[in-house]
């Protein structure tokens, strides 16, 4: 349902010289959002509320979070 998500078309790089971001901008942001943290939403515009499942759509795991905190970690020391 989300493969198209991750396509350059819906995720958006941003940086200057304080750092550098990538996520999702507008409705996009909103839709992956209710969906990454099981929020409720409209179905369709004046339709029904719904609860939606908590799906995760982006995230990193245990090891990727270990590697990121490592490598800044890393820069901060040089």
């Amino acid at each position: 349902m989300f493969q198209k998500m991750r396509t350059a078309t819906y995720l958006k790089a941003q940086g200057d010289a304080a750092g550098a971001s990538v996520g999702f901008a507008g409705r996009v942001a909103r839709i992956a959002n209710v969906h990454q943290k099981g929020l409720k939403d409209r179905v369709a515009r004046g339709g029904a509320v719904v609860q939606y499942e908590q799906r995760e759509l982006l995230g990193f795991t245990d090891a990727e979070i270990d590697q990121l905190r490592d490598t800044q970690l890393a820069h901060l020391t040089l």
